[in-house]
């Protein structure tokens, strides 16, 4: 049998690290296989009960999807205290399959997994980012799940270019990961969205855009609230393109009003993230007497000026969505998956 776990770098042991010391459940579900925690990157977690009939349909799905063997060995660099990491074990023991598992994100670690053993695996944009820095060609990956955060089509075509073929992913942890993703024979016709859902998931879209999940994956309710009843309003915005695929916006907390118009915070910071001197974007709305809310944004990096994110941006988005203002930082606060800690971001003026 190939399902083992392959040792990491220099004989460390991963473990997952604790996920909001702060917190604790105070009610179990006995049904449950796993409790696993919400990302929080936009706040405070909340706990998210998971059962087997969830995981085993997750699974499912996901290989009918991507069509992972017990020939591949998964890059597993997210971390296992989140529905990211911890379904990468499900779905590759599930095919028989072996995991490169690295206790936390190193770029040059990665590269040689990637130059070696590995043949898929899982990232969020930035990850990517760090990876392609490298410069190296990647010829045995067969694709690269990326989610986590709007995946720019810039990004995704370097991938490609570089020997990863990047497939756009959007999951929650509600619904035991993937909800939708990109298939392998589609990369080119899926470019700018997440692809179509999955078999055996429901997807609609509400009036005013925010996206709608069901299906025997998707839970059925939080740790101590009421059982969900319907389908799971993920409060995130999107839609569905003329294909059947699903086209994500970003949060509906997020989206900022300026001046009539709508401006979605993660596609813009995927845009910003395309500049070569910009490793990581976060974008959010200021009150604004003119327009009500204006775009401003802070950007990760050590030698590019705020004039030139601005110009990047006049390039490449619509006028209501360039920030009117950039501050830079050498680093954003991150969470453990590798995502910008949106609450702890600092928005205070340099």
């Amino acid at each position: 049998s190939r399902r083992v776990v392959a040792a990491p770098p220099r004989g460390s042991t991963p473990r997952p690290a604790p996920a909001h010391q702060d917190m604790a459940i105070t009610e179990i579900d006995s049904s449950a296989l796993v409790h696993l925690a919400t990302s929080g990157s936009s706040g405070s977690p909340r706990f998210v009960p998971l059962t087997r009939d969830n995981v085993a349909a997750s699974i499912g799905a996901s290989q009918a999807r991507l069509g992972n063997t017990a020939d591949d060995t998964w890059l597993l660099c997210l971390p296992l205290h989140h529905v990211a990491g911890l379904s990468v074990l499900w779905r590759s023991l599930a095919a028989g399959g072996s995991v490169a598992v690295h206790p936390s994100f190193d770029a040059s670690r990665v590269v040689a997994a990637l130059a070696g053993p590995v043949t898929i695996g899982s990232m969020v944009p930035t990850m990517l980012r760090r990876t392609l820095d490298s410069g190296t060609r990647f010829d045995s990956v067969r694709w690269m799940l990326v989610g986590g955060a709007a995946s720019a089509t810039n990004l995704l075509a370097e991938s490609l270019r570089a020997g990863i073929p990047g497939l756009a992913t959007y999951g929650t942890t509600e619904s035991a990961s993937q909800v939708a993703t990109v298939s392998p024979e589609d990369i080119e016709a899926g470019v700018g969205t997440t692809g179509a859902p999955l078999d055996g998931m429901e997807v609609s879209i509400t009036d005013i855009g925010e996206i709608l999940v069901d299906g025997p994956a998707v839970f059925h309710g939080y740790v101590g609230e009421e059982p969900r009843t319907g389908p799971h309003n993920t409060r995130d915005l999107g839609s569905i393109d003329a294909h059947g695929r699903l086209v994500v916006h970003g949060r509906l907390d997020e989206m900022i009003n300026t001046g009539g118009e709508k401006a979605y915070p993660t596609m813009i910071e995927a845009v910003l993230e395309t500049h070569p001197e910009v490793s990581a974007a976060f974008v959010y709305g200021v009150p604004d007497g003119r327009w009500g809310s204006r775009v401003e944004a802070i950007v990760e990096s050590t030698t590019v000026a705020p004039d030139d994110v601005i110009a990047w941006s006049q390039a490449r988005l619509d006028a209501h969505e360039v920030p009117k203002r950039v501050n830079v930082v050498s680093r954003l606060a991150r969470l453990a998956s590798g995502k910008v800690d949106r609450a702890r971001a600092d928005r205070r003026a340099p």
